[in-house]
């Protein structure tokens, strides 16, 4: 029972000593710093190491004449001392850690000095009537202790103790006072009743209650099926119900519990015999340190006697023996300094790459469960948002199933927007910065986005207006998907807080030369305004504007993942907003002017002014619902498909049937869209290929083109989208072959 208190007392200790919010003595970090280290290479049994530490503190302490410091040094090292049962140091140490702690004004380590002295005499001395004296001094001090281990814990040895001394009557009154104890702590927290229970158990068998005794050792024995935390308690349980057992006349049981406490103490004397080695080795460092401290006073005294001697010296030698002295000194202490500083500095930064390493591990992880969560929100979204938007084109139905249908696309993309929304989060600051710049018209891209919002203007009454100055080149170098994104959340935005009111997207010219153009994009609304309070933070991640009964949609994440992108394009976000009169967002940006317009541009903006492209089309797809939305897809924007469910079956079709471009689902049974695509570039490098994915892009698009595909587009599949990619890869295709 005692070595397991000692591990108790000094987990106690640490939380004690070191996490006080307003401690009553001076903290002093490195000192901190060495008795921590001790402490936890004490627990990982490492006592040489731990007891070079503990010295090391009780060094300093001693040099900075701090008495709570060389106390809970000492404890330290009678602590060690008694781990590896030599009872002899161990009660030196603890009885100088006694002597300074009671020099203390708190004297906060009071208790656990008395209750380790207390456990030696018990253990190393049999002095049960000397232990008992201090185990009394601990549970008087650990009965005002607002930590009821600090009575709980010395309050059983001492009941232990009163049984040990054949004194049953006193130890029944304190056993009273633990079980009520025990009665307060619930059974949710995990802690160890082992020996309350087996004090039960001698309490009962000592008043010949014998069921009770039994069913109170038994519940002991299933704390002490773990040897590894309490090696001697089995001796105890079987020492104790053996001596029970021969009481009552059952000597059968007696006997054979006499045989198992045999057994276990064989193993307790095997393990305290592997620890001789080491207890050695200890005790040799002790007389080391012992001899060193004797040597520092004889020093210390024959300085002394060369000062009484020397005082005939004439001043001005005394006065530069004393300043040598004080040179000498002070460079010694920096010295001495440094190198505690340098071994603290040394123990952090190992913690500090742990904890980065940790810290590494755990974003990886995180990246990859939003980036296959978001692949599979993405799947069926793409069935829902497909047929709801086939469903919308059918003239037959019914003013309430357009309203229905409405409602059922609205919150299909609102869904999808938020999985983007989260995967970009968690991904923006992981992304490669470089942009992906492309000839790109800029009315034209600022209408399209406009128009993907229209169906949620029309629900609030709101204006959308665009105005463009049409002095912009037609085309410029842009990242057009960057651009895109910080538009969508800013107009979502400003539809989100408007009502009945007006949505204005403006792109303006500040400056240009032959070369470049520094344009604004403004987005303006008469909505509620942003409140002054609120200004610091609506760039926050998670954060919206207004109060929580706003009953206001969205995830916060819109204006965080714009200031992102804006930063990553070379700008920043600005805003204007007054309350209850509207908010304008803006940024600029320096573009490269393209000089001159090429035919496929030309070809894909008179596709505006038409729906239909007649083409064959091979769809590779083995989900059902998708091949459903895939195929009424094709069909409306005039185009022939035959549908196949795995990449195999797509590379038979192909090597027999022509057509003009395959549509190639990415992740497919029996032999998915990239080993599909590698098997028929070798018959056929003419035909293109599309390759349909709910992942990032950004994640499969290199790998896509070393296929041998063409192009990539993201489900789910919007109608124009989809037309548009047809139509620039057959043009490209026949430009190609034709040249």
């Amino acid at each position: 029972m005692k070595r397991n208190t000692v591990y108790i007392f000094i987990f106690i200790l640490s939380l004690t000593s070191f996490s006080q919010e307003k401690p009553s003595f001076e903290r002093i970090d490195s000192l901190e710093v060495l008795l921590r280290t001790s402490e936890k290479l004490r627990r990982d049994n490492d006592m040489y190491q731990s007891l070079e530490y503990a010295f090391k503190a009780v060094n300093y302490a001693r040099e900075l004449n701090n008495d709570h410091y060389l106390s809970h040094g000492y404890l330290l090292m009678g602590t060690v001392q008694y781990e590896i049962i030599d009872y002899e140091n161990a009660t030196k140490n603890l009885l100088k850690s006694l002597e300074h702690t009671e020099k203390t004004k708190d004297k906060i380590l009071l208790p656990y000095i008395l209750h380790s002295l207390a456990n030696i005499y018990y253990d190393g001395n049999n002095d049960y009537e000397s232990a008992l004296k201090y185990y009394q001094r601990a549970v008087k001090l650990g009965k005002n202790s607002p930590h009821i281990q600090q009575y709980q814990i010395p309050l059983h040895n001492m009941i232990w103790t009163y049984m040990d001394l054949d004194r049953f009557d006193e130890a029944s009154v304190y056993l009273r006072e633990a079980d009520s104890i025990d009665s307060t702590i619930p059974d949710s927290v995990q802690i160890d009743r082992s020996s309350l229970y087996l004090l039960r158990a001698r309490d009962y068998a000592h008043k010949r209650e014998i069921e009770k005794a039994e069913e109170n050792f038994e519940k002991s024995f299933e704390y002490l099926k773990d040897e590894t935390y309490w090696p001697k308690g089995k001796s105890y349980f079987y020492q104790y119900r053996s001596k029970m057992y021969e009481d009552i006349g059952n000597y059968p049981k007696a006997i054979a519990d006499l045989k198992e406490l045999n057994k276990n103490d064989r193993k307790v004397f095997e393990n305290a015999r592997s620890k001789s080695d080491e207890t050695t080795k200890i005790r040799f460092k002790v007389d080391q340190y012992e001899q060193e401290l004797a040597v520092a006073k004889r020093e210390k005294a024959l300085l002394l006697d060369i000062d009484k001697n020397n005082k005939t010296i004439i001043f001005i030698s005394t006065v530069a023996l004393l300043l040598l002295a004080g040179v000498v000194f002070f460079y010694y202490r920096g010295y001495r300094s440094k190198k505690k500083i340098s071994e603290i500095l040394e123990i952090k930064n190992t913690e500090l790459q742990e904890a980065k390493s940790q810290a590494e591990q755990l974003s990886k992880i995180k990246s990859q469960f939003i980036s296959t969560i978001s692949h599979e929100l993405r799947t069926p979204l793409y069935g829902v948002v497909g047929i709801s938007s086939i469903l919308l084109e059918n003239d037959s139905k019914t003013e309430k199933d357009k309203k229905l249908l409405n409602s059922l696309k609205f919150s299909a993309d609102y869904l999808l927007d938020l999985v983007n929304k989260v995967l970009k989060v968690s991904k923006i600051d992981s992304e490669e910065k470089e942009l992906i710049k492309t000839p790109t018209d800029l009315f034209s891209l600022s209408q399209n986005i406009l128009q993907s919002f229209e169906y949620q203007a029309q629900k609030k009454d709101n204006k959308l207006i665009l105005e463009h100055n049409h002095s912009i080149p037609k085309l410029v170098n842009v990242d057009a998907l960057r651009i895109s994104e910080v538009l969508i959340n800013l107009i979502g935005n400003a539809i989100k807080f408007t009502d009945k009111g007006k949505i204005w997207l403006r792109i303006k010219p500040l400056s240009a030369d032959t070369k470049i153009i520094k344009i604004r994009y403004e987005v303006e609304d008469t909505g509620m305004g942003v409140p002054e309070n609120q200004k610091e933070y609506i760039f926050e991640e998670f954060s919206q504007i207004g109060s929580v009964y706003d009953n206001k949609q969205g995830t916060g994440l819109g204006l965080s993942i714009v200031k992102n992108l804006v930063q990553v394009m070379g700008s920043q976000i600005h805003f204007e907003s007054k309350k209850d009169v509207g908010s304008m967002f803006y940024f600029d940006l320096d573009v490269e002017i393209e000089d001159c317009l090429n035919d496929i541009v030309n070809d894909s903006q008179n596709l505006e002014n038409t729906d239909c492209i007649s083409a064959k089309i091979l769809v590779a797809e083995d989900n059902k619902v998708n091949q459903l939305v895939t195929k009424n897809l094709l069909k409306n924007i005039g185009c022939e498909c035959t549908m196949v469910e795995n990449g195999f079956e797509a590379v038979q079709v192909l090597k027999n049937q022509t057509f003009d471009l395959v549509l190639m689902d990415i992740n497919m049974p029996v032999l998915d869209g990239m080993q599909a695509t590698l098997k028929i570039r070798k018959f056929d490098t003419t035909t293109p290929i599309i390759a349909l994915t709910a992942s990032e892009l950004s994640e499969v698009g290199e790998e896509c083109k070393k296929a041998g595909m063409n192009d990539l587009i993201n489900k789910p599949l919007n109608k124009n989208h989809l037309r548009d990619a047809i139509y620039r890869n057959l043009i490209v295709n026949s430009s190609e072959t034709n040249t």
